[in-house]
């Protein structure tokens, strides 16, 4: 590691962690003084889009948007999934609600910080509990209230396809009038083949800790159109959803391998 990178690392690593109060000033203000819990959450969404926006710029995130992120107007957003970076990508994108697992709460300092932002909880260990978050997500999405969700339930290193989605996700669009907005996360190349996508057994500090090293880690996020679910059920709109975005996103591969304008 030369000179030059650690102080690149020590200075974004700093920035970062000024950056976390600063933005919990206007969120704490909404958890107190933001009226009703859903006025709470949806301007909470955009004290969210806040904080991602400004933790991309202290780690240097290029983030390339390819469509209108205006087209999320109480959507349910529907990705892949390569790791961390995604949230500071996408909360970049749009103001969203998250949904992450019931583990990340246990998180030192994270999980409760991740908590300021009212997400809904995921434990994908109680099915029991299944209902309970597709009514929290499909109130969000009546709210007019973006919801970001990861169907293939975990991270996969973004280079061999997407992995079959589960159709639990799906239930809270089921014979409602709500669109489905699909989104896909193409990570570049570092140089020295370090992968941006973080999954399997990667330790997550010592992963950012490289991640912060590069002079500019970017990102592309193609917005597909609109899906509406129309009378399908969950299990058809999920195998619908994927065939689509897996044939998108191996067309995107493809034209990315062989230099083809985007």
């Amino acid at each position: 590691m030369t000179i030059l990178i650690f102080i690149r690392k020590i200075y974004r690593l700093t920035i970062s962690f000024l950056w976390l109060p600063v933005i919990m000033v206007p969120t704490l203000w909404e958890h107190v003084f933001g009226g009703s819990y859903w006025d709470k959450v949806y301007r909470i969404s955009f004290c969210t889009n806040k904080w991602a926006t400004g933790l991309a710029r202290c780690i240097r995130l290029k983030i390339l948007v390819h469509g209108d992120p205006g087209d999320a107007d109480g959507v349910l957003i529907v990705s892949n999934h390569c790791g961390y970076l995604d949230i500071l990508t996408q909360g970049s994108t749009f103001p969203i609600r998250f949904a992450p697992k019931q583990d990340i709460r246990n998180w030192p300092f994270l999980g409760w910080y991740l908590g300021l932002s009212m997400p809904v909880w995921v434990n994908r260990e109680a099915r029991q509990q299944s209902v309970r978050v597709m009514e929290a997500c499909r109130e969000t999405l009546n709210h007019g209230i973006n919801m970001l969700v990861y169907p293939e339930g975990t991270s996969t290193d973004g280079e061999h396809g997407l992995l079959p989605f589960k159709s639990t996700t799906f239930e809270a669009v089921c014979g409602q009038n709500i669109p489905i907005l699909p989104v896909l996360l193409i990570y570049h190349k570092t140089p020295d083949g370090f992968p941006l996508a973080w999954f399997g057994k990667a330790k997550l500090f010592p992963h950012f800790w490289h991640v912060i090293g590069y002079r500019r880690p970017t990102v592309d996020v193609f917005i597909l159109p609109k899906v509406m679910p129309g009378s399908r059920d969950r299990k058809a709109l999920a195998a619908d959803m994927h065939e689509l975005m897996n044939a998108k996103y191996e067309e995107l591969k493809k034209q990315i391998n062989e230099g083809a304008p985007l």
